[in-house]
């Protein structure tokens, strides 16, 4: 009797078998690279490419999803493919930030070898360059001017851009043979003097800002760095010397510094003149990365007295991509040594930070598993909230991320494995979509302009 019961199920598992094996999908190519992009959340991203699934089998080859991760948008015709017949599925570049982007995009269907997956690079570039990325005068004597040093300023290729404004802070000049229109690829070059009024070591900035075609107006800038030298005595003190920001996230909140200014002569009063952000990036008809936030330091200021500056930093506005944003503060007063210019440095981040920035596991068998931990840590001053977190094909992550969203600094981990399925080089993407940064609407899932990226790397083997 239970032989009879055997030989039953065996032969009903013959009869389906051909049925059951009979899905094949063939997906080309597997992997797809794209040229560099300048980063434009407003615009439509690079040239699509294709990728074709093809039904290599018997029956009806029935496509569930097709998931895209890593700054990567995708539109396709693949739902249901009958025999012999194909789908095609077209891929964007559209990156979110600068650097190297891995992605993938991950096929679900009724095949055994489900989900196929195909592995995306590509390179976010800002549309601007400004190079070398400070500049360094030495030590030159108070009442002088040094010799010039020179910046080159490129628009990225294909990008026409309108050059708004370049501006220094105080003890800094330039002059710049820089057209109002700068095509694609172009170059101009600025000069820079440093004219020392103290006998201390300067820290100011230069800005340019551009407006594109297709974006908004964006601001860049960099540091310039020279000390003077002479006997000048300032009465002057402000406190600190310069202000650090720190990394600061996409959100609605400012990140606010504090300067205190304080006349130091015992007799004479100091008259302030004027307070400004000049050399700071701040573009034209744009909203500001920096800004006064409230100033008491107007009019005469008596003797041993004091009074506030602070500076607010704001990545609201800024956040079309991550980038440092050197700035200065320029008083000019009636001490001798005037102006007095007080430097900023500030780096805009996404919400959450990785390290490493990119995993890459060594060669793994097929089919065995290699698990990293990756340390995470949140920059928004604002909380946040998770929407959807998404590993692709051959790799996994698990997590609690929610204390890195609650705080600025907060800090959290996440374990990420890697399977690989096939041999060769296979990239990959942990993609993390939060809000306020991304829509919360269910429709809108995976196809936020500006989600949060761990880059992964390994090889099959």
């Amino acid at each position: 009797m239970e032989r009879t019961k055997c030989f039953s199920v065996f032969a009903v598992f013959m009869l389906l078998a051909p049925n059951i094996f009979s899905q094949q999908a063939s997906v080309l190519p597997l992997t797809l690279k794209f040229a560099p992009e300048v980063i434009n959340l407003v615009g439509s991203g690079s040239q699509p490419q294709a990728i074709t699934v093809s039904n290599t089998g018997t029956t009806d080859l029935i496509i569930s999803s097709v998931l895209p991760s890593g700054g990567y948008l995708q539109t396709n015709d693949c739902s249901t493919v009958p025999p012999q017949q194909n789908c095609t599925i077209e891929v964007i570049f559209k990156p979110g930030t600068i650097g190297t982007l891995n992605g993938a995009i991950t096929i679900t269907d009724n095949t055994r070898s489900s989900p196929e997956v195909v592995s995306l690079s590509g390179k976010g570039i800002a549309p601007v360059q400004l190079s070398p990325g400070r500049l360094s005068f030495g030590t030159v004597p108070v009442g002088t001017t040094s010799q010039p040093q020179a910046l080159t300023l490129t628009a990225a290729p294909a990008i026409t851009l309108s050059i708004d404004q370049i501006s220094v802070s105080g003890n800094f000049s330039q002059t710049n043979d820089c057209p109002s229109s700068l095509q694609g690829g172009r170059s101009c070059t600025i000069s820079v003097f440093f004219q020392p009024t103290v006998n201390a070591m300067v820290e100011g900035a230069l800005a340019v800002s551009t407006t594109g075609p297709q974006f908004t107006s964006l601001p860049f800038s960099l540091t310039l760095l020279g000390t003077g030298s002479g006997n000048v005595v300032s009465h002057v003190s402000v406190q600190p010397a310069t202000l650090n920001f720190g990394n600061k996230g996409p959100d609605r909140a400012d990140s606010v510094r504090n300067l205190t200014l304080t006349n130091t002569s015992s007799n004479t009063s100091l008259t302030i003149q004027s307070v400004s952000l000049a050399g700071s990036p701040n573009a034209v008809n744009a909203f500001p990365i920096y800004k006064i936030d409230s100033n008491t330091c107007v009019g005469v200021l008596a003797p041993g007295a004091t009074c506030d500056i602070k500076i607010a930093f704001s990545t609201e506005f800024s956040r079309v991509f991550p980038q440092r944003y050197p700035g200065a503060l320029t008083i000019t007063d009636s001490d001798p040594t005037s102006p007095q210019v007080i430097g900023f440095s500030a780096i805009q981040v996404g919400q959450l930070t990785f390290s490493p920035a990119l995993v890459v596991f060594p060669a793994q068998t097929v089919g065995t598993t290699m698990t990293k931990t990756v340390a995470v840590t949140g920059n928004n001053v604002e909380g946040g909230i998770l929407l959807t977190i998404a590993a692709t094909g051959d790799f996994s992550e698990t997590g609690d991320l929610s204390p890195c969203l609650l705080k600025q600094g907060g800090k959290c981990s996440m374990s990420v494995s890697f399977s690989p399925g096939r041999t060769g080089l296979i990239n990959g993407s942990v993609t993390v979509e939060t809000y306020a940064e991304c829509s919360p609407d269910p429709r809108n899932l995976h196809h936020c302009p500006d989600p949060v990226v761990l880059n992964l790397s390994g090889t099959g083997k």
